[in-house]
């Protein structure tokens, strides 16, 4: 239970788990214009409606709590999504990304949850684990057996918040390290619409194209954003241009409608 000073909103201590609830954000190819992904995200529901604030990602990276959260957030969206007549109508190939720390590779929680989320799919579904950069820990053997264990059952990962820390460079070599998320923070545009890390970009596009990782762009807010991502040779991206985050109802009905 949250227990929060609504007025002052300061401090915020939890007495058990959060109730978390999955949002989903459409990933775009940009080239075919279709959806051809989804980042599973989290949100909290409070008087002022389904959030995610600072105190609630802390809760989120508690070592001790944070497998049942991602546990929480890869069945809810498997469920909710039977739930609403959207787990037949995914196709082959679709991506279902989620938030990890390095360290959550090797927890057998999120191993059974990833099998399990799977089965929900009469398709071949992929899912993508983000591994977030800021806790990226040297490769251990676990992990690596872990890595091994995921490729064998189709699972990829990326690595997320890429472009704001060299730490993530060291998995580029593993096999199904498959896709490489920009930080909104590194995709933004100049006044004159051009992109304002252009050459960092264009760095990471051409490591990116010689260890065969896909680069997903995060944070596209408007039409001159897109065009500039995509004259750096980028084609995948994600943001409020196309889509905020949705319930899992509401993502379904875009999934319909989208062209």
């Amino acid at each position: 239970m949250l227990i929060m000073n609504d007025t002052l909103e300061k401090k915020c201590s939890y007495n058990c788990e959060m109730d978390v609830t999955p949002f989903l954000q459409p990933v775009i190819n940009t080239y075919d214009n279709c959806i051809v992904g989804a980042e599973i995200l989290c949100r909290v529901k409070t008087k002022k409606g389904y959030i995610l604030n600072q105190l609630h990602i802390e809760e989120l990276e508690v070592p001790e709590r944070a497998d049942f959260y991602a546990r929480e957030l890869l069945l809810k969206t498997a469920e909710l999504l039977r739930k609403n007549d959207g787990a037949g109508e995914i196709p082959s190939g679709f991506v279902f990304s989620l938030n990890i720390t390095c360290g959550q590779i090797s927890s057998q929680t999120i191993r059974n949850a990833v099998v399990r989320f799977k089965s929900y799919f009469k398709t071949d579904v992929v899912i993508l684990l983000e591994i977030v950069e800021r806790n990226i820990t040297d490769a251990t053997s676990d992990i690596l057996n872990a890595i091994t264990f995921y490729n064998s059952i189709g699972v990829k990962f990326a690595i997320d918040d890429a472009g704001i820390n060299t730490a993530a460079m060291k998995f580029f070599g593993v096999s199904n390290v498959s896709i490489l998320k920009l930080d909104r923070s590194v995709t933004q545009i100049k006044e004159n619409f051009e992109l304002i890390y252009r050459k960092l970009i264009d760095g990471i596009v051409k490591v990116s194209s010689l260890c065969g990782v896909h680069i997903v762009a995060e944070g596209v807010e408007n039409q001159y954003q897109k065009e500039a991502l995509g004259n750096a040779g980028i084609i995948h991206m994600q943001g409020y241009f196309f889509s905020r985050p949705l319930s899992v109802a509401a993502f379904c009905d875009f999934m319909k409608h989208y062209r």
